[in-house]
């Protein structure tokens, strides 16, 4: 297969990346050498877009994030158990090595060991709590069985019926959404604030890096301030999932986006108790579903619906 060949004297490029269509490169970097390839022939096997270890620390981030999501999940939970074992051991083999990785790269591999350590107590937990509990049901049903075989029926008047009370619709939920710059806690652990939203950054993310590719839609920018709350440490960037709500009913997260930002998560620090940090997220959301959106922050893998966080766009 080709691949793409830059110049030594031009800017290098990520590995892996190939010119997208349209692409020039800027007039400041000079011509390349005489008679240099721009694409050169490589046997697809030698071909790796990933450097060393990052593939593997990839694939054990998403077996530990799919591990603690079905490890409360009866009869999946075995499957979890093992998908969390496969990550600790990806996890260890990737530390181990000592390669020289990239600290995005180190991040997400100190983060799919957590994650399949956590699936594999929460296996655990999940199977002593719920063989527990079926041995009291067994004994509270074999308890109740005998006590309406003593005693006689007797008729019982119906209780009355009561009307439900209407539901009340709380500030940050998806019916009233606070609006930007307010601050609200997602997940007991940060203290969160939507401070603004660029509907459309598209031209100022293309521009931040010339790797930037033109997004399907348009770029939307959401600028972020949080506090960890929490009494460990903490890193936004792995604990937090800022999500557009488009109208057209779909959602949008950052993965999404893949540009690079100036101001973006992954250069926040870890966060000690009390610290705090300003960043940007970008998300890829088709132009005719961004009007009258939403963003909603929640903890990441969080399965629970209810935990989110909503801001409107104002």
């Amino acid at each position: 297969m080709k691949v793409y060949n830059s110049p030594e004297n031009w800017p290098s490029p990520p590995v892996g990346w190939q010119p997208h269509e349209g692409w020039h490169p800027d007039p400041a970097w000079g011509p390349p050498p005489p008679g240099h390839e721009f694409w050169i022939e490589v046997p697809e096997m030698a071909y790796s877009p990933e450097p060393g270890g990052k593939a593997l620390t990839t694939t054990a981030f998403v077996l530990g994030a799919v591990a603690i999501v079905v490890c409360w999940i009866p009869i999946l939970n075995i499957l979890g158990f093992l998908l969390g074992l496969s990550a600790v051991v990806m996890a260890i083999v990737v530390l181990a090595t000592k390669r020289r990785t990239e600290l995005s790269v180190q991040g997400m591999t100190i983060a799919a060991l957590v994650m399949g350590g956590a699936s594999l107590i929460g296996v655990i937990a999940f199977q002593a709590t719920y063989t527990s509990a079926s041995n009291e049901r067994h004994a509270a049903s074999s308890a109740s069985a005998v006590s309406q075989s003593a005693t006689p029926s007797t008729n019982s008047t119906q209780p009355a019926t009561s009307t439900p009370e209407p539901v009340v619709a709380v500030d940050g939920s998806a019916e009233k959404p606070h609006a930007l710059g307010a601050a609200a806690i997602v997940g007991n652990e940060y203290q969160v604030q939507v401070v603004n939203v660029k509907l459309d950054a598209t031209q100022e993310v293309v521009a931040n890096n010339m790797f930037n590719r033109p997004p399907k839609g348009r770029y939307i920018l959401v600028g972020l301030a949080v506090t960890y709350a929490g009494a460990k440490e903490g890193n936004p960037w792995v604990d937090l999932s800022p999500t557009f709500v488009g109208t057209d009913a779909r959602q949008y997260d950052a993965s999404a986006c893949g540009a690079s930002l100036e101001n973006g998560a992954m250069n926040v620090p870890t966060l000690e108790k009390g610290g705090q940090a300003n960043y940007q997220v970008c998300m890829d959301v088709p132009t005719g579903a961004i009007e009258g959106g939403k963003i909603f922050v929640q903890k990441t893998f969080s399965t629970n619906s209810k935990s989110r966080v909503y801001w409107g766009l104002r």
